[in-house]
């Protein structure tokens, strides 16, 4: 089995909150917009998608789909090639920084932020393949 792409959405009651979050923090774009449903993409690689989606949709069919995140067991990472000028960028305009700017002992140069339904973002600083 052979997939081209993973993506993710997460369920909350707080859409209008969550949509602002990743377009005003991370620079994500609508792609498509409706009262129960957010499509969100990355400006530079459209396919690239964040769904939000309200609960309790009765056109949604599984139960699994229905019941809003719980605050626990999820986090997303961001890629970025300029984690320094992202995290000044960043820290000058308030965001909700949780984790200041961090050089792990395993190599990892990263930040975090808290989104609106405590979901914990991981901006890290891309690596290059050896």
């Amino acid at each position: 089995m052979k997939f081209q792409n993973i993506q993710t959405g997460i369920i909350t009651d707080k859409i209008k909150e969550t949509k602002e979050f990743y377009q005003n923090w991370l620079g994500l774009e609508v792609k498509f917009e409706t009262d129960w449903f957010v499509l969100l993409c990355l400006p530079n690689r459209k396919e690239i998608e964040l769904a939000i989606m309200a609960p309790n949709q009765p056109q949604v069919k599984k139960s699994y789909f229905q019941k809003p995140y719980q605050n626990a067991g999820i986090w997303f990472i961001f890629e970025t090639k300029e984690i320094q000028k992202v995290f000044k960028e960043m820290k000058e305009q308030n965001a909700p920084i949780d984790l200041q700017l961090t050089e792990e002992e395993w190599g990892d140069v990263h930040f975090t932020l808290i989104d609106p339904n405590g979901i914990g973002i991981d901006i890290v600083q891309e690596r290059t393949p050896n």
